[in-house]
C-alpha cells in the first residue's frame, strides 16, 4: 500500500489528491507531503501558495476560498511583489493594471481620466510639490516599488525631476520652479527650488505679487499672505517689513521646519541692486516616507489639511528642525546639522476645533 494510501487512513485526506497528480518540477516533494504542509498554512499562506503554479494550484487551492479584508490585503500585497505590471490600491483592495505612458506625464499630472482607477480618491491624495508638479499616491507608490522590488516594478525616481519658469503678463515677475528626488534610507524625498524676481527691479509689484500669488510650501506653510488665524501661514521671512519702504527684510540662508508635516526649507532675501531689485530664492525640502500607504502620517501630513492627527514638533528628536535638510546633504556627502527653528502655527488648534 504506498504511503498516500496509508497516510489516508489516519488523516482527512479528500478523494481528489488520491487520484494521480502531475509532476511539481523543481518543487520535488511528494504531493503527500505537499498536503500535510498545507494543513499548516492559514489562509493567505495558502492561497499564495497555490497561485505559484498549476500543479499546486490543483493541490492546494481552498474549495471554498474565504478572506476577510485584513487577509485580501495581505494577500494582495504579497502578489504586488510578484506581478511587476500591476501595484495595490489601498482604497477598493484591488491591483490594477499601471502604464508605462504615466510617465511622460508626471510633471503636469496630465493623466487619461479613463485609463485611472479610483479617479477621485486618487485626485484627493496628491501632493503639490511645485506650480509644474502634481504627484499623486498612486505614482509615488511606483516609484517606491520600483525601489523595493525591482526595475520592472515601477518608475525611476528621476522621472519626477524637472524645472520650469515663466513671468508674469501684467506684473511682469519672473519665477522659475526645479525639482529634485531622491531615496534615501528607503524614503522618498523631495528638493524643490523656487525663484521670483521683478524684471524691472520693482520691489513693490514683487512684493504684491508674493503676497497673492505665492505657491505654498506644504499644506502649512506658503510664500503668499497666508491665513495667520488658521492655515497655511505666511513664511515669517516673507511676513517681515511688508509695509516698510523697501518691501523686503534681506536674510542669508534663514532656516525654518513646518511644525506639522516632514517639510523645511532654506531661504535668502537678497538685494541685487536697483536695477535688478530683489531676488527671492527658497529651497524647500521635504520628506514623504516610503509611500507604502496613503493612509500614513507622512504622506497624509503633506497631501492634506487635516491636522487632526500628531504634529511633527510632538516628535523633536526624531523629526527636529532641519533634519530633513541635512539628510539631503548627507545623500551628497556633505555633513550639516542645520540650525532651523519651529515656524509656529498659531491656526493649528483652531483648525483642529473646525475639522472636529
Amino acid at each position: 500500500m504506498g504511503a498516500l494510501q496509508q497516510l489516508s487512513r489516519h488523516l482527512r485526506v479528500p478523494g481528489w489528491l488520491l487520484r494521480r497528480q502531475p509532476q511539481l518540477g523543481a518543487f520535488h516533494l511528494p504531493t503527500e507531503i505537499t498536503y500535510m504542509i498545507s494543513e499548516h498554512l492559514t489562509n493567505t499562506s495558502l492561497i499564495c501558495l497555490a497561485l505559484t503554479c498549476r500543479t499546486l494550484y490543483t493541490i492546494c487551492f481552498p474549495r471554498n476560498p474565504h478572506l476577510d479584508a485584513t487577509e485580501t490585503k495581505k494577500l494582495l500585497l504579497w502578489l504586488e511583489k510578484d506581478i511587476s505590471s500591476f501595484y495595490f490600491c489601498h482604497f477598493c483592495l484591488k491591483l490594477h493594471k499601471w502604464h508605462r505612458s504615466w510617465v511622460k506625464d508626471i510633471p503636469y499630472g496630465s493623466w487619461d481620466r479613463e485609463e485611472l482607477p479610483c479617479v477621485e480618491k486618487i485626485e484627493c491624495s496628491s501632493i503639490h510639490f511645485t506650480s509644474s508638479c502634481i504627484i499623486p499616491y498612486h505614482i509615488a507608490r511606483l516609484i517606491m516599488n520600483r525601489h523595493f522590488y525591482g526595475p520592472s516594478h515601477g518608475i525611476p525616481v528621476y522621472k519626477i525631476e524637472g524645472c520650469s519658469s515663466g513671468s508674469g503678463i501684467t506684473s511682469r515677475v519672473k519665477e522659475s520652479n526645479s525639482l529634485k528626488a531622491r531615496i534615501i534610507g528607503d524614503k522618498l524625498l523631495i528638493l524643490s527650488v523656487r525663484t521670483a524676481t521683478h524684471s524691472k527691479g520693482h520691489s513693490r509689484v514683487l512684493r504684491e505679487h508674493i503676497d497673492i500669488l505665492g505657491s505654498p510650501v506644504c499644506c502649512h506653510l506658503t510664500l503668499a499672505e497666508g491665513y495667520p488665524d488658521l492655515a497655511p501661514v505666511q513664511l515669517p521671512e516673507l511676513a517681515k517689513y511688508k509695509t516698510a519702504p523697501k518691501f523686503f527684510a534681506h536674510c542669508n540662508q534663514s532656516f525654518g521646519s513646518c511644525a506639522f508635516c516632514l517639510t523645511d526649507y532654506a531661504i535668502d532675501i537678497s538685494w541685487c541692486g536697483k536695477a535688478e531689485g530683489y531676488a527671492i530664492t527658497v529651497q524647500i525640502y521635504q520628506q514623504i516616507g516610503g509611500c507604502r500607504s496613503p493612509f500614513d502620517w507622512s504622506w497624509t501630513s503633506m497631501s492634506s489639511y487635516d491636522m487632526k492627527e500628531e504634529a511633527r514638533s510632538a516628535h523633536p528628536l526624531e523629526y527636529r528642525p532641519g533634519i530633513i535638510r541635512d539628510m539631503w546633504n548627507k545623500a551628497n556627502g556633505v555633513d550639516s546639522t542645520t540650525q532651523s527653528q519651529w515656524v509656529e502655527l498659531p491656526g493649528l488648534d483652531n483648525h483642529r476645533a473646525i475639522m472636529a
